[in-house]
């Protein structure tokens, strides 16, 4: 590790302690930018030249920031693609309706959000499934897309998700949104790492009693405007995922 990045990791400790800390090294190392490396099984970012990208939130639906985030989407005409807890959906039905409404792509994140890997079989599938069912109850809509918490995931955890009926995602842009690093540096981050085809990673919700998105709002209201200025297209995952299957089937000489 060089000279500047222990200097700036000491930085982070004496400003904002252990969870910004963690999360700058977790963005230097970058693990999620790795992912097509390492199996073709899960999507991490479309294989094109458009310029088109995703935005996913995970974590919702949230009683306050879910709707506000709702209110900024609609203001720039973007659509995005959010990953709802099973049990937060349960909670707060209306406004997982109101995404489905707003026309966003809604994917599964789980009923508890809990580490996939250390799940048994059978648990994990009740994971899914409850989820699923709940999603549907609420906005009328069969989700196909789930992205594992923390993006952690096993060869036997992709086997139960594609048994019931799911793709498994995660994204190449993610600049720690959660660890609050502050609404500058998540643009910057966001900013720096988007390219064409990127699934960007961020959230409107989160697991603690103190939850606090308002970072990532007010960086998702100056993201929109400046990756349109370069002249990327939002579109939702899954059309980001056809995009793939385009440059793939180009590629293969099967168009």
């Amino acid at each position: 590790m060089g000279r500047r990045v222990w200097n700036k990791l000491l930085s982070l400790w004496e400003k904002h302690g252990w969870q910004s800390m963690l999360g700058h090294l977790s963005h230097t190392l970058a693990p999620e930018r790795l992912g097509p490396s390492l199996t073709e099984r899960i999507f991490w970012r479309a294989d094109t030249d458009e310029p088109v990208v995703a935005l996913s939130f995970d974590d919702g639906p949230h009683p306050t920031f879910t709707p506000r985030l709702l209110d900024i989407l609609a203001k720039h005409k973007v659509p995005a693609t959010f990953f709802l807890i099973g049990r937060y959906v349960k909670k707060h039905p209306h406004i997982a309706e109101r995404i489905a409404a707003d026309r966003h792509e809604i994917g599964n994140h789980t009923y508890h959000h809990r580490i996939m890997p250390l799940l048994p079989g059978r648990m994990l599938e009740h994971e899914i499934r409850t989820t699923h069912q709940l999603i549907l109850d609420a906005t009328g809509r069969e989700a196909q897309l789930l992205r594992p918490p923390m993006g952690l995931f096993t060869r036997r955890t992709v086997d139960v998700t594609e048994a019931c009926g799911y793709k498994t995602v995660v994204g190449d842009v993610y600049p720690r949104d959660p660890n609050l690093p502050g609404t500058e540096r998540i643009v910057r981050r966001v900013l720096r790492r988007t390219r064409p085809g990127s699934l960007i990673i961020l959230h409107d919700g989160g697991n603690t009693r103190m939850v606090d998105r308002s970072q990532t709002l007010t960086a998702v209201d100056r993201i929109i405007p400046e990756l349109k200025r370069r002249g990327y297209r939002f579109v939702t995952l899954s059309k980001l995922i056809e995009k793939d299957k385009l440059s793939e089937s180009i590629a293969t000489g099967d168009s």
